[in-house]
């Protein structure tokens, strides 16, 4: 849990680079399933308060 609390800046700025490229390759692909499955990812994570329902990190300004 130390390292957790140490490292959370670091925590963040992965998810949200994961958060990043994942969204750029769902809208790259021609199918909806993909968008559909990431949609949800996106409203736990929302839900969760990690990321903005628009993609965005919490935290940063638009």
């Amino acid at each position: 849990m130390e390292w957790i609390t140490t490292h959370w800046d670091d925590v963040l700025a992965i998810i949200g680079g994961v958060v990043v490229v994942v969204s750029t390759v769902v809208k790259l692909t021609a199918t909806d399933k993909d968008d559909t499955v990431w949609a949800k990812i996106l409203a736990v994570l929302s839900a969760l308060s990690l990321v903005n329902p628009d993609g965005s990190v919490v935290g940063k300004s638009k």
